[in-house]
């Protein structure tokens, strides 16, 4: 049964790259035995010879629930894809139709292992939202608690499965007709993205992540998080609280006074930097219909929703992401080159020099524009220097970018004259503060004695080791000289010239002296003529052997 299934879903699949006119593709991938011949060879007289950025879009769309998230993942990594690709694949939306409430409730009980009347007081059919992986609905538990109901889609797993599948034979495909593409490791893009959407189809993750943000949040009073029902959690359900707070989206569009919308600008970006750098989990996808205010009689607070998709930052990245912006705002070209190399990875050959004029360029260009500089100078002049230099970065890094994208464009809406930079500063210098704190300095300076402490503990063995292997005969090194057959080239180019030179001289003086005596007896112009030859024939070999 599960078999058909993947092979209906294939058959599906291979339909729409055809429609898309991807010919070569199907074929590459093994997927023609699904196409009609006659179909094949009609499509292959317009076939497409460049995929536009809105053509992969639509392409990404009509395919279906796993590649809109791929999309929407390539479309968060600038440092891979053209930027062009990366703003249209962020258009991609998660929406589908809701599918039938009497279905939702059967999974439900299949989960749960209950009648639906023994676990809700009410339960409402309409949903109130509907995406690729699930749907959610509003509930009364029999406890008296308001709550919403996240329910998987049925049969979701198996269709993701097969587009997994798919997805990695576009990427085998791609390797092997575009071997330039190596550089971009699609491999392990592809194993990210697989990671990430199995996290997605279980709701424990999501679970966990929003009790990680409750906890981190606990003991601020300016932000709610909806509370964890654990004892109804499952892979394909989860129950949360329901907080009656109002959508951004809402603030945004509606009749709400000024001073309401900036003060929830300014609570919204102080929270996210907060998010950033001190508690180092954030969330990835603070769109205006995740994020919600809720007016209480002392304040309005903020409501964050969906934690399908987080950030995490360990201590150590948070430090690089503090030192990377005080470099970029000191101008200190080097620092902003070394920590981009450590927090990155380098696919194949990158040019030091072109990688320190390239961020001189931002630096200057953003000189005494601390706001630009946090919001473009970062988000888009870094990432197109990455992607340049073959520098891949954390996801997390690139995750952090997209989130601060999508609170400026809320915040810029809010309040038309925002001040991104402004309106956090009070978060900055407080995190400036904890940075250099003299605490967090004795332990930066006890890890790296740890680091030296290993270093050295380790050498003796290591040095033994060495010894060891000389005295054995075994020690082998290798040692390689960029550009050694360039050099070799050079240098027999330069010593066939001089060659050259030298028995055209010699024929030229030899010449001129026998001429010159008078006394070239019976076998002078034998002699002569000789060397003529063996001049010419000396010219002849170094010719075929190179330059010259």
């Amino acid at each position: 049964m599960k078999r058909t299934k993947k092979i209906k879903r294939m058959r599906e699949l291979a339909n729409i790259l055809m429609e898309h006119g991807l010919v070569d593709f199907i074929r590459e991938m093994g997927l023609a035995s699904f196409i009609s011949r006659s179909r094949l060879e009609e499509q292959l007289e317009k076939q497409m010879d460049e995929v536009e950025a809105n053509e992969l879009r639509e392409l990404f769309e009509d395919l279906g629930p796993a590649f809109v998230k791929l999309g929407q993942f390539l479309g968060n990594r600038p440092d891979l894809i053209p930027p062009n690709f990366a703003n249209e694949l962020q258009k991609l939306q998660d929406d589908a139709s809701p599918f039938s409430p009497d279905r939702a409730k059967e999974i439900i009980e299949e989960e749960l292992g209950d009648d639906i009347e023994n676990i809700f007081e009410e339960f409402y059919n309409e949903p109130i939202a509907a995406a690729s992986i699930g749907q959610v609905h509003e509930a009364k538990l029999k406890t008296g608690e308001e709550v919403v109901v996240k329910v998987q889609r049925p049969e979701i797993e198996e269709k993701v499965e097969a587009d997994l599948e798919l997805i990695e034979r576009f990427t085998r495909t791609l390797e092997d007709m575009y071997s330039e593409s190596e550089i971009y490791q699609p491999h392990e893009v592809t194993k990210e993205f697989k990671d990430m959407l199995e996290k997605e189809l279980d709701y424990t993750t999501e679970a966990r992540n929003a009790q990680r943000f409750r906890n981190a949040f606990a003991e601020d009073p300016t932000i709610r998080i909806p509370k964890v029902y654990w004892d109804y959690l499952t892979k394909r359900i989860l129950i949360l609280e329901n907080i009656q707070g109002k959508s951004m989206r809402t603030l945004m569009a509606g009749d709400y006074p000024e001073e309401l919308k900036k003060n929830m600008a300014t609570k919204l970006a102080q929270n996210m930097m907060r998010q950033f750098f001190v508690h180092g989990i954030f969330h990835a996808d603070p769109s205006a219909g995740n994020v919600h205010f809720l007016e209480e009689e002392d304040e309005t607070k903020l409501v964050l929703l969906d934690f399908g998709a987080i950030g995490l930052f360990s201590d150590e990245m948070r430090n690089q992401l503090i030192d990377i912006f005080i470099a970029m705002f000191e101008g200190d070209i080097e620092e902003v080159k070394d920590i981009l190399l450590e927090i990155g990875r380098v696919y194949g050959e990158y040019d030091e020099d072109e990688l320190v004029w390239d961020i001189e360029n931002v630096l200057q260009l953003y000189k005494n524009k601390p706001d630009l500089m946090l919001k473009e100078g970062l988000n888009n002049e870094i990432m197109d220097i990455a992607r340049e230099h073959h520098i891949t970065l954390p996801v997390d890094f690139l995750l952090m970018e997209r989130a601060l994208m999508e609170v400026e464009g809320i915040c810029n809406t809010l309040d038309e004259d925002f001040d991104f930079f402004e309106a956090a500063e009070p978060v900055i210098e407080e995190i400036m503060i904890e940075r250099y704190h003299p605490k967090n300095q004795l332990i930066d300076i006890a890890h790296s004695l740890k680091n030296y402490k290993d270093l050295f503990m380790n050498f003796p063995d290591r040095a033994n080791n060495v010894l060891d292997n000389l005295e054995k005969g075994e020690l082998q090194m290798e040692i390689e000289i960029q550009h050694m057959e360039e050099m070799e080239q050079r240098l027999d180019t330069i010593s066939n010239r001089l060659s050259f030179t030298i028995i055209a001289a010699s024929i030229i003086i030899g010449s001129a002296l026998i001429v010159a005596s008078g006394q070239e007896g019976v076998f002078g112009p034998y002699i002569f003529l000789v060397s003529v030859l063996i001049g010419l024939w000396l010219l002849y070999i170094i010719a075929r052997r190179g330059q010259y």
